[in-house]
């Protein structure tokens, strides 16, 4: 039986192995969509190689849970056409269908738990409307996450935002500004419901 634990362990990281330098190639001969579109939907253990391997920074001991949604690593006047806009920190756990506009950077430092469903946005462009882009000029900055932060199910962060230490950001809530650390924020928009005492 241990034999044939390890030969399924084995065949596993083969598989998974093959599955890399598939998605590697077919990004590096057809570009970056065929690796965002296989990201959606991917073998968790190639995720952070792939990340990396397109321009991300993925800190040591970080977990993707499952499949994330990337847009604008391309195609956005701000694009850089990889995924160089993504940095995550040691110790972090992204959860299941986080989308990441990478029109901007996606800040999120060590320790951070950020639970399935989020979403960072970047930049807001009113383009089409003549009329509503003149009132509502593109926005486009940088979104973070501080150490230690965690953030609830189905959250969404603007463009700007940044969510302050060990502070949490309660699920679905909506937060354009700053958020302090060491604070609870729920709400739309979100709103500092209480303060958290540091442990000694």
């Amino acid at each position: 039986m241990p034999l044939l634990a390890s030969f399924r362990k084995k065949l596993r990281r083969l598989c998974a192995e093959l599955e890399y330098r598939r998605v590697y190639c077919s990004g590096k001969l057809l570009g970056i969509t065929s690796v965002v579109a296989y990201l959606r939907n991917p073998d968790p253990t190639i995720t952070i190689r792939l990340l990396r391997a397109f321009g991300a920074t993925v800190g040591m001991h970080t977990t993707f849970k499952r499949g994330i949604i990337i847009d604008n690593a391309f195609e956005d006047q701000a694009s850089t056409g990889d995924f160089s806009n993504l940095v995550v920190g040691n110790d972090c756990y992204i959860g299941d269908a986080v989308y990441f506009d990478l029109a901007n950077k996606v800040i999120i430092e060590d320790t951070a738990v950020i639970s399935g469903r989020v979403s960072f946005i970047t930049h807001a462009d009113c383009n089409r409307s003549v009329f509503l882009n003149t009132i509502f000029p593109r926005k486009c900055a940088a979104v973070k996450v501080c150490r230690g932060a965690w953030l609830g199910f189905g959250c969404t962060l603007l463009a700007g935002a940044e969510v302050g230490e060990n502070t949490l950001l309660a699920s679905g809530a909506l937060l354009n500004g700053h958020a302090n650390s060491y604070c609870v924020y729920a709400g739309v928009p979100a709103a500092c419901k209480r303060k958290l005492e540091k442990v000694a």
